[in-house]
């Protein structure tokens, strides 16, 4: 028979929580045919007294590319010229790509803060943003054994086209409204870095398509900086083997944020003198 001796696994990392609200945000997969809907993940079980319900899980997509945006809008506001977007400067027909304050994708050297932080295509990110997946539950009070942040999600059936008062062209889009939170690793970020994003959620509007229309506004509540010490040991119940995890946060205070900004200028000075 096989046993497994005691052992612990120790890992801290950092990490920012943010609460955010949207009155109606249409954060889409892909546009499809006629279909423009949210990413589907597949369905959970909650219970709620003492039934159970079934309800589908979606993901937000995008939240990654909003932080990333809200960051260039700081650099272009402190004047500090960062990674753009894309890596070429112009299309075939002499269309600017990259607008004045921004340089192509990874053209820089040293890499901008920008670069530093979010990467390029062929350099990974310092940094993970995660999401957990969101369902429409309908219930005040439930329990469910997988994370799902509860918002309210529906599905529009909308008429591009008409002609005698028949659809010519129609399409569905899905949108979610509520509270949400997401998380940041900043595990790997200096304290200047931390700062700099810290200060790009200050940034942060909009998410996903529709923004013309209205949709998408993002207000962001509430903003934690978390020390996180985890310990994960193996134990036996019942025949099984089972990890059992013990997190410990404890907060973590920035002392002026905005600082970061002459430390950016004083670093990227050293390095044109050299």
């Amino acid at each position: 028979m096989y046993s497994i001796e005691v052992v612990n696994v120790k890992q801290t990392k950092k990490q920012i929580v943010i609460r955010a609200y949207t009155p109606i945000a249409k954060p889409h997969n892909a546009s499809i045919q006629k279909n423009s809907t949210m990413l589907l993940l597949g369905e959970i079980s909650y219970e709620s007294g003492s039934k159970a319900f079934n309800t589908k899980l979606y993901y937000i997509k995008g939240v990654r590319g909003m932080l990333r945006h809200a960051a260039m809008s700081l650099a272009q506001d402190c004047g500090i010229e960062v990674c753009h977007s894309s890596e070429k400067t112009e299309l075939k027909d002499g269309t600017q790509l990259v607008p004045s304050g921004f340089h192509p994708l990874g053209s820089c050297d040293p890499p901008c803060i920008l670069r530093r932080i979010f990467g390029t295509f062929r350099e990974e990110s310092s940094i993970s943003v995660l999401v957990d997946p969101i369902a429409s539950i309908k219930h005040k009070e439930y329990t469910t054994e997988l994370p799902a942040q509860k918002v309210h999600i529906s599905t529009e059936n909308r008429i591009a086209l008409a002609y005698d008062r028949m659809a010519i062209q129609d399409f569905r889009e899905s949108y979610f409204s509520g509270y949400f939170n997401f998380v940041i690793d900043i595990t790997n970020l200096t304290d200047d870095e931390i700062k700099f994003i810290v200060e790009s959620l200050l940034y942060i509007e909009t998410l996903g398509s529709g923004k013309n229309a209205g949709y998408g506004c993002i207000k962001i509540l509430e903003v934690e900086i978390q020390n996180v010490h985890v310990l994960r040991n193996v134990t036996m119940d019942n025949g099984v083997y089972k990890i059992i995890e013990e997190i410990e946060v404890k907060p973590i205070l920035l002392e002026n944020i905005e600082e970061w900004r002459n430390a950016y200028i004083r670093e990227n000075l050293t390095e044109i003198e050299q």
